[in-house]
């Protein structure tokens, strides 16, 4: 009997040991989460002057035109075709959209050009995200701010989709967007590279 009682409290105290180290690591990812947001949050005030300057400067830029948008746009990316496209949807704002696909294998780019007076507004989420730090994973997936092609990224993954999340905010002016599915972690900078985003600036 006095065995039977040991056992039961051996097994409550590991319970108890493992509820602790559960709700400690809780606590621990979420003063950790808090102080990245706080850090964030510096971030963007210290930048606060730059982004007012820069949204100043786009307004006072002509949008790209459909034109140039099509000259511009890859026919194909990472070895899939351009299956539909939509550019300048949005009267005033320079906008561009592809997707590629083949199967369930999918590619989506976005981009919205900063210039005038709706594109400075339009690319306001792409322009402070910029100036975060991102670092955060879980069971959903992680969101983590990289470099590809020498390009600062918010590279998201979500796990239930298996799909990735590329956003930027390409030389102060384009918000460039891209979603994939089924499309491996390693290709993502073939995709980035193929996009030859360097070209926009030449407009």
């Amino acid at each position: 009997m006095k065995t039977i009682k040991f056992k039961i409290l051996l097994i409550g105290l590991a319970l108890l040991s493992n509820s602790c180290w559960e709700e400690t690591k809780k606590l621990g990812d979420e003063i950790q989460n808090t102080t990245k947001i706080i850090k964030n949050a510096k971030n963007v005030a210290k930048e606060a002057t730059g982004m007012q300057e820069n949204i100043k400067l786009l307004r006072n830029k002509e949008p790209l035109t459909k034109e140039q948008f099509e000259s511009w746009l890859p026919e194909t990316l990472a070895n899939m075709p351009l299956t539909s496209s939509m550019i300048n949807m949005i009267p005033g704002m320079g906008s561009c959209g592809g997707t590629y696909h083949v199967g369930n294998k999918r590619i989506r780019v976005m981009v919205i050009d900063g210039a005038g007076e709706k594109g400075a507004g339009g690319v306001g989420p792409y322009r402070m995200s910029s100036k975060m730090n991102y670092d955060t994973k879980g069971d959903w997936g992680s969101t983590k701010t990289v470099l590809i092609d020498d390009v600062k990224v918010k590279k998201s993954y979500l796990k239930s989709s298996n799909s990735y999340d590329l956003s930027m905010f390409y030389a102060e002016r384009f918000a460039v967007d891209i979603k994939t599915n089924e499309i491996d972690e390693v290709t993502l900078e073939k995709i980035v590279k193929e996009l030859n985003l360097s070209e926009l600036k030449k407009f």
